[in-house]
């Protein structure tokens, strides 16, 4: 694995010097939080879907001058709109076979491609922190075109603490409930976390520091910013939490922790055997979604 090889070529044998947890914290924030995607491949089922719906590519600008990108698709009416947000190192091609199924079910959809992702500008990801901001743009297009407009947020993994962190701040009544699949408690968790899953280090505290470093000079940023645990402290818009118990990349534990900080109404929906991103594979996933949907939509 490339993170193993980085800690053996830093000197990760026992003891670190400075330079070796250096190495490591540059080499994070790069693989991180700079810019990059994996290839997405999507079924030709969910190309056709898209070629026969009443699509309309929308853009907008972000706070601090991104052009954003998203895909519109109406095709029933004046119903309820789900917001779709996708994953890190991803685009909304990943959600195309989540939007098909809320398509299925009567839902019209907004697939966005988030700020460094798709067909979106930017060069850096901040786990949910400006991504949210972003998303507050997007509720507001869809009220512009509809006043009365009600509204789900769905997000997926770094989707989700764009959802979550989302609440933080005054959303419209519009947004009636708010759908988060296997999202982090706070980056600082998931990176210590992933400092001691991927390196094998037990003692993380000079690599996140040296971390949350890079974070400030190149974003502004800190860790405590990133954090949609804090966020659920004063959230009161419905959730429903949902995390495969078999998830290895946001350890299953983090969906506990999340629900015991919301605030309001919640629901928990641990889904037996799957790993990170995959809670798809249960038979009743979409089921329980829209139950969960219909308590707090007309």
């Amino acid at each position: 694995m490339k993170h193993k090889k980085i800690a053996a070529a830093a000197g990760v044998t026992g003891g670190l010097s400075y330079l070796a947890y250096k190495k490591i914290s540059s080499q994070l924030f790069k693989n991180a939080f700079m810019k990059h995607e994996k290839e997405e491949e999507v079924d030709q089922k969910y190309l056709d879907w898209l070629s026969s719906s009443n699509v309309m590519q929308v853009r907008i600008t972000s706070f601090d001058g991104l052009k954003l990108n998203a895909y519109n698709v109406q095709n029933h009416g004046s119903n309820p709109y789900v917001i779709l947000v996708h994953g890190i190192w991803s685009s909304k091609k990943f959600s195309y076979p989540r939007a098909y199924e809320f398509d299925r079910r009567g839902f019209n959809t907004l697939i966005i491609d988030q700020r460094a992702s798709g067909d979106s500008e930017g060069e850096f990801y901040t786990y949910g922190q400006k991504e949210s901001l972003d998303l507050i743009l997007w509720i507001n297009y869809l009220i512009s075109k509809d006043p009365n407009v009600q509204i789900i947020l769905y997000g997926v993994s770094m989707g989700a603490s764009t959802v979550i962190m989302a609440t933080a701040n005054d959303l419209p009544a519009n947004v009636k409930c708010i759908i988060e699949d296997c999202g982090f408690s706070s980056a600082a968790e998931q990176f210590d976390h992933v400092v001691r899953t991927d390196y094998k280090l037990r003692f993380t505290k000079p690599v996140l520091m040296m971390l949350e470093r890079e974070l400030k000079k190149n974003l502004g940023m800190t860790f405590d910013d990133m954090s949609p645990k804090k966020a659920l402290d004063t959230n009161e818009i419905p959730i429903l939490i949902i995390h495969g118990e078999e998830d290895k990349f946001v350890p299953f534990e983090m969906a506990t922790k999340l629900y015991n900080h919301n605030k309001g109404y919640k629901k928990y929906y641990p889904v037996a055997g799957a790993d990170h991103t995959a809670s798809i594979i249960d038979e009743k996933y979409f089921d329980n979604i829209v139950s969960f949907i219909k308590q707090f939509v007309i």
